[in-house]
């Protein structure tokens, strides 16, 4: 692959997939809030239909040479990620747009009949199973990353954390992301996660690819909508410009 092509294969998508989230709207309730911003968001998860696949081509490129056990897990998870959290975005944000645009001609009684069955259909089991499952495999594919890029050293030691913070993190998701009003995300959750990153700061080797890919995956992984999903794509261009210009030069200029 041309090397221009590749590099904007790696930073391409999850710029863009930062600055498209940034602007999604935070709708609850569900029917009302889509309703306010149909086109967008239809226009919204038609692009990240195909952003989210290509975000995991990134991942996969940020890779390319690494050869260990850390980065075939790696692998492996973004390659369950992607069909994952394509489904998840197809049908969650485009089938409620969707259903929401034909509804608009019915008449009243009927629109009311209608809403419940679409805030039903948004807040599935089927369809947070899939978004649960296409986080989760992100976050692996992230602190597996994070694992391989490690220097021997520390590989250990850092492999023994990110095992530890996934159930924490899973933990902290379940019981401590959303306030009480569902929308606002709860201070202690982003202190627990500012200190995983500050974890990986100061025991990883390199300490910008431990800490950013471990932010990413938490962070993206939390949910893509803003501020976590935007925060989270940034942490991985950062982590990817560090190991394109830093550690592959290195590693060329010493052969």
């Amino acid at each position: 692959m041309p090397e221009r092509l590749r590099q904007l294969l790696l930073f391409g998508p999850p710029i863009l997939a930062a600055a498209v989230n940034l602007m999604h709207p935070v709708i609850p309730p569900v029917y009302v809030g889509v309703l306010h911003h149909l086109d967008w968001w239809l226009k919204l998860h038609i692009i990240n239909l195909a952003l989210f696949p290509l975000f995991g081509l990134s991942a996969y490129l940020l890779l390319d040479d690494v050869r260990n056990l850390a980065a075939s897990v790696s692998r492996i998870a973004i390659a369950v990620f992607v069909p994952l959290y394509a489904a998840f975005d197809a049908l969650m944000g485009i089938g409620t747009g969707t259903l929401v645009k034909l509804s608009v001609n019915l008449p009243p009684d009927q629109v009311v009949l209608l809403r419940p069955f679409i805030d039903s259909f948004y807040d599935s089991p089927l369809l947070y199973s899939l978004a649960a499952a296409g986080s989760i495999t992100w976050i692996i594919a992230m602190m597996a990353a994070t694992v391989a890029f490690t220097t021997p050293d520390r590989r250990r030691l850092v492999t023994v954390i990110a095992l530890a913070s996934f159930p924490i993190g899973g933990w902290a998701r379940t019981n401590l992301f959303f306030a009480s009003d569902g929308v606002t995300i709860n201070l202690a959750w982003w202190m627990l996660t500012i200190a995983v990153g500050l974890v990986m700061f100061l025991v990883g080797k390199p300490r910008v690819t431990g800490t950013l890919l471990t932010l990413s995956g938490v962070l993206f992984g939390a949910q893509h909508v803003t501020p976590t999903g935007p925060l989270g794509a940034m942490c991985f261009c950062g982590a990817a410009l560090y190991v394109e210009f830093v550690i592959r030069r290195r590693r060329d200029a010493s052969n």
